[in-house]
């Protein structure tokens, strides 16, 4: 039957189209099921005159929900059509045009009411009817809008039945009766088959047509008892020869007597063909007991398979599967897993997160009922999602220690924060907490952490002890939730710019294959909470190579000083313990006995009403960078305020959810404070490029004040004073074996003289023309008198071309 819904025309929205000129129609909107006060559905259509036969859709309540009618021409050929139900201008009115997608089942009330019942699904309105008549045992169910309509359907009632289809004698059927399948099982069907159909059936034949020859009522019972039992066995079919039996699997080798059987393995189950989101990386999922009855599930790359199965048979050996390891015997085992099929399909995903509407975790998959399995690959202990104690004590015992303690807010809010950042359109970065040992930044990773999952030798958190690779696959592994690193000090500090880089740009180092061609890379967003005794600039600084921090590096890892001012280190609200240590035990303490149920918990509540959720996020966010803008704000203060202002939004929704015991509006006000004491100290109306550079230059000069010659108020471009070849300069100070430049005095005014060489020594890492531009916006370069950047001086008698800096430089607050 073709689509006649689809080739009704209509907007996606359900209004209808423009017309060119004039006022846009009025608002039409889609009415299911239909009300009481509804007026009665059409008689007739206005060219196709009156129906032939009408079918009326029914919701599991038994609700009216729409009609579809069929119209027969003189020519045989027939029409089908949808009628439904829309309310325009504030009148209800019936209308040739589709339900709204996805549109539902037809038999969905029979379903509901026969629970036990096995289900026979067809192609069309009149054949269900017919189909029901004559397999009474069965609930019969179809779809609207014909063969090709199969994408547009809600098949989550599907959801835990037994399912056979019955398609139509010929092409289109058998790959409509293919379509259904995989959509069934998608959407939770325990198992979907479809019955093989005698090559001698009429074309197009189904069952609302007479029994033809050869094939009656029994023959077709007899079909359906077959598809029945393939679905029991999971819709497995084995290649030609192979056969699975309860003691292993077994090929029959043809000889000239006969067959020759042969015991490949020990038994296993074939569960489903399985492949990642976007189709690739297809697998066969399978299921066997070791020696000592245990469970072993492991997916069969199929890749691995045609690449050579060697690997794969020693690690399924290594699980405790039986496998003769003659080579004949051995390549036929990995032909059979090669070429079996199934018709059950699983999602497999190997980093928690949003898989479609769902959220992937180790051991659970948080989201709506129904739809096609999704199973974790990843290595879930390394991960540390892991469960104890209860929500309501960790509620008391560690998040309800953050009311008036901005420090543990603001942590405890960062680690909500993951399954927000897709939805909000956001990347991966977070915060890093630098103190002194003992101050509490340690604690707050702890509490931070259990809020999903605890019970490693640093609760949820890893070290920063580690590879590169190793940090990018932790990154991974906790994709769309939070990662906890501990100790920046343990990563070498030529290597902690690019990582925190890594890390939150959220895409793996690029990475080629054997043969030249590019790997996939591995892609996260993750929200990263870390923390050390210095700040990542401070310790990028600290290397061998005396690297400079760029500020991308830095925004994407907020340092925050672990110190509320209090003196207290990062509390300021000690709730009865006897000091900060006391408190920060309890709490480290709370975390290891109670985690893992506060994130899932936010999940549950996310997902039940994301829309509503996202909006509110959203207004919380805009909120936020309302209250905290100032005229003058640079991009990167900008920048930096929407990462707070997302850790704010986090918190504030953890606090609606009731997975917090804060009242509303604190996480927005301790964000907001700890923002603005951010950006004093690192600068919020200069680009942070420019401070830096400032930061250097002063530096310099204050460190390095001899590696300056000085020069009097001659050196006016002329005739400058002759450099004093004594030991010591006029002031008397050590001369420096490095020269930087010189330094001009002209009575209270002192202007500082870089030579080329010293300013790009100086100023390592960032280019010579740009800084001096930095310099000169920020108002202490001093140009040319015909506008260069390098002004010309005379010394000695030699022309020096040098960047002319005013000492005032000295004076300049840069935030630190």
């Amino acid at each position: 039957m073709a689509d006649a819904f689809d080739r009704i025309a209509r907007p996606a929205s359900g209004a209808a189209p423009r017309r060119s000129g004039g006022a846009p129609p009025p608002l039409s909107l889609y009415v299911a099921p239909v009300p009481e006060d509804a007026p009665p559905p059409l008689a007739s259509h206005i060219r196709h005159g009156a129906p032939s036969a009408k079918w009326t859709y029914r919701d599991r309540e038994g609700g009216a929900l729409f009609h579809v009618a069929r119209f027969d021409a003189g020519d045989g050929s027939k029409v089908v059509l949808p009628l439904t139900l829309w309310r325009e201008a504030g009148k209800l009115r019936w209308q040739w045009k589709a339900a709204r997608d996805p549109r539902p089942l037809y038999g969905l009330h029979d379903l509901a009411v026969r629970p036990p019942a096995p289900v026979l699904i067809v192609e069309g309105e009149k054949t269900a009817d017919a189909a029901a008549m004559r397999f009474p045992d069965y609930v019969v169910l179809t779809w609207p809008g014909g063969s090709k309509a199969t994408g547009k359907v809600d098949w989550s009632p599907l959801a835990g039945r037994d399912a056979v289809i019955w398609p139509d004698a010929d092409e289109a059927g058998r790959k409509a009766g293919e379509e259904v399948a995989r959509r069934a099982t998608s959407a939770g069907a325990l198992k979907a088959a479809i019955v093989d159909l005698p090559g001698f059936l009429p074309p197009g034949w189904d069952l609302a047509d007479d029994w033809p020859e050869g094939f009656g009522p029994a023959a077709a019972e007899a079909a359906i008892a077959e598809a029945r039992r393939r679905a029991q066995s999971g819709g497995v079919e084995w290649p030609w020869g192979f056969r699975m039996e309860p003691d292993g699997l077994w090929y029959d080798q043809p000889t000239p007597q006969g067959v020759s059987p042969t015991r490949l393995t020990s038994h296993f189950e074939v569960l489903a063909l399985a492949r990642d989101p976007q189709g690739g990386g297809w697998s066969v999922l399978v299921r066997f007991l070791d020696p000592d009855n245990r469970e072993h599930t492991v997916a069969v790359s199929r890749a691995r398979l045609a690449n050579g199965a060697a690997e794969v048979r020693a690690e399924l050996a290594g699980e405790g599967l039986v496998i003769s390891p003659q080579r004949g015997k051995a390549d036929k085992f990995a032909i059979a897993l090669a070429e079996v099929k199934s018709a059950r399909r699983l999602t497999l995903v190997a980093a928690t997160g949003w898989c479609g509407n769902r959220f992937v975790l180790p051991g659970r998959v948080i989201g709506p009922i129904g739809g096609e399995e999704v199973r974790f690959t990843g290595e879930a202990p390394a991960l540390h999602y892991r469960q104890a104690g209860s929500l309501e004590r960790w509620r008391s015992g560690v998040a309800a220690k953050a009311e008036g303690n901005a420090l543990m807010t603001f942590a405890l809010s960062l680690a909500f924060l993951g399954p927000l950042l897709r939805p909000l359109e956001l990347e991966g970065g977070g915060v890093h907490f630098r103190g002194s040992s003992s101050c509490g930044k340690t604690t707050l990773a702890y509490a931070a952490g259990s809020v999903w999952g605890g019970g490693g030798p640093l609760g949820f958190g890893q070290t920063w002890r580690a590879t590169a690779n190793a940090l990018e696959m932790v990154a991974y592994g906790h994709n769309d939730g939070l990662a906890v690193f501990d100790e920046l000090a343990l990563v070498a500090p030529e290597e902690a710019g690019a990582a925190a880089y890594s890390l939150a740009s959220g895409q793996s180092k690029a990475r080629s294959r054997a043969d030249g061609s590019l790997r996939a890379r591995s892609e996260w967003r993750v929200a990263i909470l870390s923390t050390g005794e210095n700040g990542l600039a401070d310790h990028i600084r600290a290397g061998r190579r005396n690297d400079r921090p760029m500020a991308g590096q830095e925004l994407r890892l907020l340092d925050i000083a672990a110190g509320a001012g209090s003196g207290m280190g990062v509390w300021q609200e000690l709730h009865g313990a006897v000091g900060p240590a006391e408190l920060s035990d309890s709490i480290r303490s709370a975390s290891c006995a109670d985690y893992g149920h506060a994130g899932p918990a936010f999940l549950e509540r996310l997902i039940a009403d994301r829309p509503a959720a996202i909006i509110k996020a959203k207004a919380t966010l805009a909120q936020f960078i309302a209250r905290a803008s100032r005229a003058g704000d640079s991009g990167q203060a900008q920048r930096a305020a929407l990462r707070f202002g997302a850790v704010a939004a986090a918190g504030e929704l953890a606090a609606t959810f009731g997975v917090t015991p804060w009242q509303t509006g604190w996480a927005l006000g301790d964000a907001l404070w700890l923002y603005h004491r951010w950006a004093s100290a690192f600068g919020r109306d200069t680009p942070h490029e420019r401070s830096e550079i400032i930061r250097l230059l002063r530096g310099a000069i204050e460190s390095q004040r001899s590696a300056f010659s000085p020069i009097g108020d001659r050196a006016d471009g002329e005739d400058g004073d002759k450099e004093d070849p004594s030991p010591l300069g006029r002031d008397g100070e050590a001369r420096s074996l490095v020269t930087l430049g010189f330094r001009q005095v002209r009575g209270p005014v002192v202007t500082y003289l870089f030579h080329p060489s010293g300013w790009r020594t100086v100023l390592k890492g960032h280019n010579a023309v740009e800084a001096a531009k930095a310099v000169e916006a920020a108002g202490f370069l001093i140009r040319d008198g015909d506008g260069r950047l390098q002004k010309t001086v005379s010394i000695r008698g030699e022309k020096h071309k040098l960047y002319a800096v005013s000492g005032a430089v000295l004076q300049h607050d840069v935030g630190d």
